[in-house]
């Protein structure tokens, strides 16, 4: 019985993936430079999207937890007190509030300081510097300035001043946005290196070959049949390089959440994403930068040896 032709296609690829292990193991310290430079890139830039990723995550968790004061002043009434609450209840955006006096506001804060909270203990009811306040929430954190904005407007009736950590958001979205132009610029830098270095891989790969790929255009063959190969060596550098990025960096993230798993510095109670959230994209994106690195510098590389 007669064996089912292989299809054209077929073959092609097979004869391109035998010729793609070959080229690799016959240029290999080449070949581990390309892979060294496309890892190195990769790691770099992996870092910067993970601090990027955790960065814009802290401050989304900082924005969900803000909560609006509202400080009286020292002098305050019990009508005032009623007329400020009565205010703040009406606003549209406020979903609840709470009054904390100064006595509870002096416990607080003494409580937070730990170890260290005797050295608030000269400090009574008679002369406690801490102010009664409204703590507000509300329904999204992009009302907080127009209710801070309204309650601001009871000066008249006890209110004292109105805070909210804006700064602090502030300066966590100026960081974010820094990060992502850092992460831009080294994506740029990194990328023309990689793609160099891969570039002269692959071109070795096609003077070796020249005389080869002359016959081959000679006898008819068509450029994307002599390109394959070469791609698919492009494309396997960068998945090699891709795949032991995304290794390091995993184990590194997993290092890290050890690390601060009970850490005190991070803000607000908030917490490094988890890994099956950030290694995903992380994973995805090695995967097709390094591919894509990788067919530049084919393609780049043997244009030449098809002109002639």
């Amino acid at each position: 019985m007669n064996k089912k032709k292989e299809h054209r296609f077929f073959t092609m690829l097979r004869s391109a993936s035998r010729d793609t292990i070959k080229s690799i193991e016959r240029n290999n310290l080449m070949s581990f430079a390309s892979v060294a430079s496309i890892v190195a890139a990769l790691l770099i830039l992996g870092i910067f999207i993970i601090i990027t990723i955790n960065v814009n995550n802290v401050t989304s968790s900082v924005k969900n937890s803000l909560e609006l004061k509202v400080f009286m002043k020292s002098s305050y009434t019990q009508e005032d007190l009623d007329a400020v609450q009565t205010a703040l209840t009406n606003e549209e955006y406020v979903t609840g509030i709470t009054y904390e006096s100064s006595d509870e506001a002096l416990a607080k804060y003494s409580a937070s300081l730990g170890q260290y909270s005797g050295l608030l203990s000269g400090f009574t009811s008679s002369n406690n510097p801490l102010n009664a306040s409204f703590i507000v929430q509300v329904d999204d954190p992009s009302h907080l300035e127009q209710v801070k904005s309204e309650a601001e407007k009871l000066t008249n009736i006890g209110v004292d001043y109105v805070k909210y950590g804006e700064q602090y958001v502030d300066a966590l979205v100026s960081f974010s946005n820094f990060m992502n132009w850092v992460c831009v610029i080294i994506l740029v830098i990194l990328s023309i290196i990689s793609v160099i270095i891969i570039y002269n891989t692959i071109k070795l790969t096609c003077y070796s070959r020249r005389k080869e790929i002359g016959i081959m255009k000679f006898i008819g063959a068509t450029d994307w049949y002599i390109r394959l190969p070469f791609f698919f060596e492009g494309s396997m550098l960068g998945i090699i390089g891709a795949v032991f990025a995304t290794l390091i960096l995993r184990t590194a993230y997993y290092y890290l959440l050890g690390m601060t798993s009970n850490a005190t510095y991070l803000p607000m109670q908030s917490q490094l994403i988890a890994p099956a959230s950030v290694m995903g994209p992380v994973l995805i994106f090695c995967l097709v930068y390094g591919i894509l690195m990788g067919v530049c510098g084919s393609l780049f590389s043997i244009r030449k040896f098809l002109d002639r």
